[in-house]
């Protein structure tokens, strides 16, 4: 049978981690993650298993988007301040890369290279 992950599903494993992503974000996301369920339905994984492989794909390109991680609320003036889980990210990753033995998550574009990257093009100082 075929798993399809939700918004609702998506946003609550975002949020028990501590992260804020855009609705915008996760709906894009939703659709380039379910779009991989005929081949977890063809690899005869378990629906426990694709609804994990599902979830973990789309929390890892969440993270990949930038998602921001609340490292604290208790500011007097309401201010939170945000930080980037690097070691949450790889911890995930390693999970989602034991459930997907046959790849299907392949095309989804996850690595383990979550930073953004800076290119500097310099010149010389005169």
């Amino acid at each position: 049978m075929t798993v399809q992950v939700t918004a609702g599903n998506v946003n609550q494993m975002l949020s028990e981690l501590g992260y804020s992503v855009p609705s915008l974000v996760i709906d894009a996301i939703l659709k380039k993650v379910n779009a991989i369920s005929d081949c977890l339905v063809a690899h005869d994984y378990s629906e426990a298993d694709q609804l994990l492989i599902l979830i973990y794909s789309a929390c890892l390109l969440a993270q990949m988007q930038g998602a921001r991680k609340i490292a604290s609320q208790s500011s007097p003036s309401g201010a939170r301040s945000f930080k980037y889980d690097d070691e949450g990210f790889k911890s995930m990753y390693s999970l989602l890369r034991n459930l997907d033995i046959h790849g299907c998550t392949d095309c989804l574009g996850i690595s383990r290279s979550n930073k953004p990257l800076f290119l500097v093009i310099g010149g010389h100082n005169e």
